[in-house]
């Protein structure tokens, strides 16, 4: 006689019930076991931007030992040959087009790198400088447009004029409208930066990341020890305490940074990293304040401001979705 519906019911009730607990089971296990890494996995990025405004002073400590341009060949070279083992396999896999394309894009960088180092040399003012660089993400979409008609979004035209007013109120923080030697140095980095951005995204999105990244910090590498041989004058003897400041440089704020910034990668939300990350000027302002004794005078405050907010305006879709994550 065939089973009717309510038999077979009954007669797999027990199982579906035994299974069911044994989900249930696993997912509390399992989120006992995770949820402790969750919040490491959430803020990455947040680790990253701080490695980032560390970078500014480990730089900045050890220039006291190296000529400017020298000391980032020496930083970047060294960078390059600890990522070298890892990225081999993948060198072997590059085409010669996509070796020429990193290398290209790499003789950017090391034009934003020198750029950016003499202006910290000349300065004590590094949060400012940070809040200066930070203009590339706002530069970035303007070359885009008109080196390759990628059309901005609509955004950025409500956030470039209140950027452009921030950079004005730090202009004449100190009274009257005058840019220093090192806030050209850093405005100048700053369209190195852009510049460098704009070529990485449009022609190096198929390269594997590490050798990507050893590919160009080589090319830093070489290309800044090679200016520095020839024209900066080098000191017969290095302070210890220089060595010790480079060292942390290449395995601290390039190694590690580059290293955690992959694996967050994989943890992150994108539009959550893009967010956080604009917290690097907050941290190096608020370190320069701390450690170098840098003046925050009313107008600068407001000029950080509002760079910092028209940053935000800019990416207002990933700030919208950052709090919708966060609320979730």
């Amino acid at each position: 006689m065939p089973l009717s519906a309510t038999d077979l019911k009954k007669f797999y009730t027990p199982f579906l019930n035994a299974h069911n607990r044994n989900i249930v089971l696993h997912c509390s296990y399992k989120k006992k076991i995770y949820g402790k890494n969750r919040w490491y996995r959430r803020n990455y990025p947040v680790f990253v931007s701080i490695l980032a405004a560390l970078g500014w002073f480990f730089s900045k400590y050890a220039l006291v030992g190296f000529p400017p341009v020298g000391f980032i060949g020496l930083r970047f070279f060294s960078a390059a040959l600890l990522f070298l083992p890892f990225a081999y396999p993948q060198f072997k896999r590059l085409t010669r087009t996509e070796v020429m394309r990193a290398s290209a894009t790499g003789l950017l960088f090391a034009a934003f790198m020198a750029t950016w180092i003499i202006a910290i040399t000349y300065s004590n003012n590094l949060g400012e400088g940070a809040f200066l660089m930070s203009i590339s993400m706002l530069i970035a979409p303007l070359i885009s447009w008109l080196v390759f008609r990628n059309k901005p979004l609509r955004s950025f035209w409500i956030a470039l004029p209140i950027a452009l007013s921030g950079v004005y109120l730090l202009a004449i923080s100190k009274g009257e409208l005058h840019f220093s030697a090192d806030s050209l140095f850093y405005l100048l980095a700053s369209l190195f930066s852009a510049s460098y951005f704009v070529l990485h995204n449009q022609y190096s999105k198929s390269i594997p990341a590490l050798a990507l990244t050893t590919l160009q910090l080589s090319v830093v590498g070489v290309l800044c020890l090679s200016y520095s041989l020839i024209a900066e004058p080098w000191k017969s003897e290095v302070p210890t305490s220089a060595i010790m400041w480079l060292t942390i440089s290449v395995l601290i704020g390039t190694n590690f940074r580059y290293m955690l910034q992959t694996i967050g990668q994989r943890y992150c939300n994108i539009a959550n990293a893009s967010i956080i990350m604009l917290l690097e000027p907050v941290w190096t302002m608020i370190m320069s304040v701390w450690w170098l004794d840098e003046q925050l005078t009313a107008l600068k405050l407001a000029g950080s401001v509002l760079i910092l907010a028209a940053l935000l305006i800019y990416r207002i879709k990933n700030l919208i979705a950052f709090i919708r994550r966060k609320n979730y």
